[in-house]
């Protein structure tokens, strides 16, 4: 193998336990405070800020295995947050590659968009389809404020991820 190659491995590899670690953390009880009713969805920050450094087509596969993973625990179980987080780990990469220029603001903007996002397309999908009454009210007390709560912790994944980029960065990526 070329040193570039086992260098991107290792730097996958890196990735994969961080999304495990904070898959753990983010569906353990006790590791992130709950705040007035708001829980923490940890791995859509952590799939945008790894998806803008590692482009789309890793990006999507990253979200592919938090998204694997956070199904495990789902009470759903039918591979919503699988394929929503792939699709934000590739719809990352794409933009900071095309449209946008990645620093810690996009960042906080991408992982805003993409929780709100997912809790709008989980609220359309599985409240109102199912016919739960207020499901404004839902949204307005719930996953309002987990989003915001969410979006506090971009910062630290984005800080993360990019020395993690920094220490095993290639010489093809200069």
């Amino acid at each position: 193998m070329r040193k570039n190659t086992k260098i991107l491995l290792v730097r996958r590899l890196i990735f994969a336990a961080i999304i495990l670690i904070t898959h753990i953390l983010q569906n353990s009880r006790g590791f992130v405070p709950i705040i007035f009713g708001a829980r923490a969805f940890l791995l859509i920050p952590l799939v945008v800020c790894i998806a803008m450094f590692e482009k789309e087509l890793a990006g999507a596969l990253l979200g592919l295995f938090a998204g694997a993973l956070w199904d495990t625990v789902s009470g759903v179980g039918d591979g919503y947050d699988t394929l929503f987080l792939m699709l934000i780990g590739a719809a990352c990469g794409f933009l900071i590659n095309v449209l946008m220029r990645n620093h810690l603001l996009t960042a906080i903007i991408l992982s805003l968009f993409s929780c709100l996002a997912y809790a709008g397309t989980y609220l359309v999908f599985f409240v109102i389809a199912e016919g739960v009454d207020s499901s404004g009210y839902l949204f307005l007390r719930y996953y309002l404020p987990s989003c915001i709560y969410t979006t506090l912790f971009t910062p630290v994944f984005y800080l993360s991820v990019r020395g993690i980029m920094r220490r095993t960065a290639t010489q093809d990526e200069f």
